[in-house]
């Protein structure tokens, strides 16, 4: 298969990659978080502007693009797959502890309230960029039990391209990505 992908014509195999991208969003991980998503980084009718919203919008899907192109470049370069990130156990203990620190948040126990770091002026835009990017690169690595058939494809097909010696397969994770940040 990944053969017939390569010989035929690679903008196929990047076409279709972009579309898998865009088909994660109606995963059950994915879908019903993004008005949740667009609430946090206020793209919706609350924005400041059309375009503050746009951007926002962009910065949330970068960091989406950023953390899949990035953990893909690492485990295609590595040689290394998700699957055996998720079978540490100190890596699930991590994670176990974020989710128990947001469920506490949740019922008022542990208060989260990250809007007593912001400034009122312009530091206050740049800062909520960088909040938007961060938040999608969370929500990029909480969707990953969802996505991961489709991510283990695509590292699987970028790692056999790269072994070949075609280096633009490294760019693969970075278009799963950023086809997940098309509806966004």
């Amino acid at each position: 298969l990944f053969d017939d992908l390569k010989e035929k014509n690679i903008l196929i195999s990047f076409l279709l990659i972009l579309i898998g991208g865009l088909a994660l969003n109606m995963t059950p991980c994915v879908l019903p978080m993004i008005p949740v998503n667009i609430a946090i980084i206020g793209a919706g009718a609350n924005a400041a502007s059309k375009l503050n919203g746009f951007i926002l919008g962009l910065m949330y899907g970068a960091g989406i693009t950023l953390v899949y192109g990035i953990l893909g470049l690492a485990a295609v370069l590595t040689g290394s797959t998700f699957g055996s990130i998720n079978s540490s156990p100190y890596f699930n203990f991590a994670a176990g502890l974020v989710f128990i620190a947001l469920a506490l948040s949740m019922f008022d126990i542990i208060p989260i309230d990250f809007s007593r770091f912001m400034k009122p002026g312009d530091t206050n835009r740049k800062r909520s960029l960088l909040t938007a990017m961060f938040m999608g690169g969370i929500s990029a690595l909480l969707a990953g039990a969802c996505v991961a058939p489709v991510v283990i494809a695509v590292l699987l097909f970028s790692s056999y391209l790269y072994s070949q010696g075609d280096f633009y397969g490294l760019l693969l994770p970075f278009l799963l990505g950023a086809g997940m940040e098309v509806i966004i």
